[in-house]
């Protein structure tokens, strides 16, 4: 079970259950992007270039003046709901890396 640690026998509320699930990743550029839609979950997003997110059912109408700007090489969590997608937009090209981490 996810969040218990048997070895300690204690509630662990730091972890990524990454067990079974891979990384993907999107190209970015000047032209907005997004995901198929994505299961239920927190998500750890990182790109090789500044980029702008967003999270929804639709999300490749993210702008640079609307997303959430990740630095190049920094990580987020971010939660996205059943259904949802991650959308993107960079200066240039770029991926951007997720992965289900809960």
């Amino acid at each position: 079970m996810a969040g218990i640690d048997y070895d300690h026998g204690m509630q662990v509320t730091d972890h990524v259950d990454i067990e079974g699930r891979a990384a993907a990743t999107l190209a970015v550029s000047a032209a907005a992007a997004q995901t198929s839609t994505l299961d239920e979950g927190v998500y750890d997003i990182w790109c090789d270039v500044d980029v702008y997110v967003k999270v929804g059912a639709t999300a490749n109408d993210v702008t640079t003046a609307t997303g959430y700007l990740i630095r190049a090489d920094s990580t987020v969590a971010v939660l996205v709901r059943r259904g949802s997608r991650i959308g993107a937009i960079a200066g240039g090209a770029g991926t951007l890396s997720y992965h289900v981490v809960r």
